[in-house]
């Protein structure tokens, strides 16, 4: 049986169940914790801040595992009240000043939990992992909202310790709320206070046209199981800071495709980097993908990594980039990520399989690859080996190019791959089988190009 799947004929699954119900009586005490230093800001005159209650809509702390759901625990502290605190002291801890109510401050953090739960894997370790998720808003004395994001955070403890209070399921669910307020002031600290002394826009000259919402935006109703033995790095570069085309729809593709892993493959949401436009230059690259996946891929773990966005060839060489936010295709050894450098990397994860996904082209002649200027298109790029273990799945051909689906609103092989999750499930070789006559059919109707979707496997 594969690792990350239900084991249910385990042992140690009604073992542990047994163990969990037997404490269910004694509660989880939520209280927050901080770790690691604090996210400090130097600003002379740092805005005041005040936090309004949570919302909880996630309908409580949840928890499930191999053996089947087991209880709701009772918590001393409510979800909601455990991450306002949590907030509050994570700002004070950051050096903003707290406002006594909303009437007195410069911003105010609203907070709503989207989903706070925990689960096990009965395998030999008897791992308890747990995850939250936040959707986190901030407004002005106008009450204009300057910033919104959603924040993921997970936790994690080994073996049940001795009861509830002190145990793996406490100190999981508190790890997950000490890391989500971290994270959530940390990104306010980034993003909402430089909006904060920024003029509301009278008329927007060129609004953002609205994002088109087609089937494969609905996700599937059923979640997967989430899986602790699975990690992915998603990308979407739309915008450049060089004067390139935009790869069109490209950071909705990495965004949706998120969602996805998470629904139909049950990669936890804390096991997923997504990392879009100006938020994926190179640097971003080399951190998430030869340091971030590193430091959490165990051996035997699955590995999905999803791109979208321009490829370019090195026409004195054949070598295939990656052109990250901060690319220039007249710099590419100094500015872009080779595949062959990927292939390297994900090489050494010792990963028992590897999915590479990616909705982008390299022949130069359009679509989604990009090239220096007076180099002629159609450069002859080299197959790089892949790692053993490793299966990828690329929108077309050496010397095609992949179409954007504007009607959809996605890359033509993302819509298709997505749609094929969407009705295939979790099994990726049915996925691509079913994605690739439909990219190639609609390619030539509507663009009357080839685009043919290709899978390799490394041996």
């Amino acid at each position: 049986m594969e690792r990350g799947t239900l084991r249910r004929t385990s042992l140690a699954a009604p073992l542990l169940l047994a163990a969990l119900a037997a404490c269910a009586p004694q509660p989880i005490i939520l209280s927050y914790q901080p770790v690691g230093e604090a996210s400090w800001t130097s600003l002379k005159k740092p805005p005041r801040v005040y936090v309004e209650p949570a919302r909880d809509v996630s309908g409580g702390v949840e928890f499930s595992g191999s053996g089947g759901r087991a209880f709701k625990p009772d918590v001393i502290r409510p979800p909601a009240d455990a991450v306002t605190a949590a907030l509050r002291d994570e700002l004070a801890r950051s050096g903003l000043p707290l406002a006594a109510s909303s009437a007195e401050a410069d911003a105010v953090i609203s907070a709503e939990i989207a989903r706070f739960a925990a689960y096990w894997d009965a395998g030999g370790d008897m791992t308890v992992e747990s995850e939250l998720e936040l959707a986190m808003s901030a407004s002005d004395k106008r009450g204009r909202t300057v910033w919104t994001q959603k924040i993921a955070a997970g936790g994690r403890s080994l073996g049940l310790g001795s009861g509830m209070e002190g145990g793996a399921p406490n100190k999981a669910l508190n790890a997950a709320l000490a890391e989500g307020a971290q994270r959530a002031v940390s990104a306010f600290i980034a993003h909402g206070i430089p909006n904060l002394a920024a003029p509301a826009p009278v008329v927007a000259a060129d609004p953002e046209p609205a994002q088109i919402v087609s089937d494969v935006d609905r996700l599937p109703r059923e979640r997967a199981f989430p899986r602790r033995d699975a990690y992915a790095v998603v990308i979407g570069v739309e915008r450049y800071r060089q004067e390139l085309p935009n790869a069109d729809d490209a950071v909705h593709d990495a965004r949706v495709a998120a969602e996805y892993l998470e629904r139909v493959l049950g990669y936890p949401r804390s096991h997923v980097a997504v990392l879009t436009d100006e938020h994926a230059a190179k640097g971003d690259f080399e951190k998430y993908l030869e340091r971030w996946l590193p430091n959490r891929v165990r051996p035997g773990d699955e590995v999905f990594v999803y791109y979208s966005g321009h490829g370019a060839p090195d026409s004195a060489n054949g070598t295939a980039y990656l052109v990250p936010y901060d690319g220039d295709p007249a710099y590419l050894a100094q500015t872009a990520y080779p595949v062959e450098r990927l292939y390297a990397q994900l090489a050494k994860l010792k990963a028992k399989r590897i999915y590479l996904a990616m909705d982008s082209c390299f022949s130069g002649a359009g679509g989604r690859s990009v090239i220096a200027r007076g180099v002629r298109p159609l450069v002859d790029v080299k197959q790089d080996p892949l790692p053993r273990g490793a299966i990828l799945m690329a929108a077309s051909a050496a010397n095609q190019v992949s179409n954007t689906y504007e009607e959809k609103g996605h890359g033509l092989f993302t819509y298709f791959l997505l749609k094929g999750m969407k009705e295939k499930g979790a099994n990726m070789r049915a996925v691509f089988d079913y994605l690739k006559p439909e990219v190639a059919r609609v390619s030539r109707l509507q663009y009357n190009e080839e685009q043919d979707p290709q899978w390799r496997q490394g041996r």
